[in-house]
């Protein structure tokens, strides 16, 4: 019953849409264009290696690294735009050149702010979280980009009357130590666990090759640095099919599911009491930030290229570089 009065969507006035489309926090925007029948690496490891930035103050309790974010964005059908948001320029810079040297031939064009909503459009949108405690890594060992089957649901004969803008935010795990520290400390209870003999009804066993694999991945993935992740979609135009819209897109992401850790990508539409919580959401993407509309999870470097891997495939709507 409650849930029949929830909000799924809500309608901005035209001066909320204006603040949407044109947010005061500006970021550094650089379009990505892949070049055609290029050699585009599945899983750009050396490119997050080489963005990552670890800065904190306060003698290391508040973490001031730079969030970044990555979008696909399709404003009309035919048309689909991925792009990096980082807040310097030196950033976006770095960013320039080792996508160059990781994707020969790629090309760079400025990137769009804000969301493209009107006071006739109704926005709405869900958040990918991780379903298993996120010590347990996501797939991340790919052949072809795992973003192609993303972007392949937003082909151009796909959900015409809609917009979409998918966003990853991402920021370097450090500051709050005592948190980091209990982030850890559960994680190695876990390998503890998953290593240890299990106590039956009759005597004990030993651990499964399973159970082995999945100690290995959690040591791997505490022992490393890692990042706070937030992915989030932002659907305009849909109206009634919201939901729907949310979970056609998300079932893109099905891939990363990981079958070694059991460890997979758990949809949540965004849903409210008050219709003004929604257009907060909105404007939690509009500005970029994590905000209480988050979800965050930690990832590790090889999952995070992963999640930010360029697509490869050919298709109508994705403008590739010209040579």
């Amino acid at each position: 019953m409650i849930d029949r009065l929830r909000y799924y969507t809500a309608t901005p006035t035209e001066e909320e849409a204006e603040r949407l489309r044109n947010p005061v926090q500006r970021c550094h925007s650089i379009e990505v264009r892949t070049p055609r029948n290029g050699d585009v690496p599945p899983v750009p490891v050396n490119l997050v290696k080489a963005v990552t930035e670890l800065q904190s103050k306060w003698l290391g309790f508040v973490n001031t690294s730079p969030v970044a974010a990555f979008e696909i964005r399709r404003s009309h059908p035919d048309k689909i735009k991925i792009q990096f948001s980082v807040p310097t320029i030196r950033l976006g810079r770095k960013l320039r050149t080792h996508l160059t040297n990781q994707v020969p031939g790629i090309r760079f064009n400025t990137g769009v702010e804000g969301i493209p909503v009107t006071s006739e459009d109704t926005v709405g949108g869900g958040i990918l979280t991780t379903g298993r405690n996120d010590w347990y890594p996501l797939k991340h060992d790919f052949d072809k980009p795992p973003i192609n089957s993303v972007v392949s649901a937003l082909h151009r004969h796909a959900m015409r009357d809609t917009k979409f803008v998918v966003q990853i935010l991402f920021q370097p795990v450090i500051g709050k130590p005592l948190k980091r520290w209990y982030w850890r400390k559960r994680a190695y209870q876990r390998i503890g666990y998953l290593r240890k003999e299990k106590e039956k009804l009759w005597g004990s066993r030993s651990p499964t090759p399973r159970e082995k694999r999945q100690a290995d991945a959690i040591e791997e993935k505490a022992g490393t640095n890692r990042f706070y992740t937030s992915i989030r979609f932002l659907v305009i135009g849909a109206d009634d099919y919201t939901q729907s819209r949310v979970k056609e897109l998300s079932g893109g992401y099905n891939t990363f599911e990981n079958p070694d850790t059991g460890q997979y990508l758990d949809t949540v539409t965004v849903k409210s009491l008050r219709e003004n919580q929604i257009l907060n959401f909105a404007e939690t993407v509009a500005h970029r930030r994590f905000g209480s509309w988050s979800h965050r999870f930690q990832t590790s470097v090889p999952e995070l290229a992963a999640l930010l891997s360029l697509p490869s495939i050919e298709q109508e709507n994705i403008v590739n570089a010209e040579p």
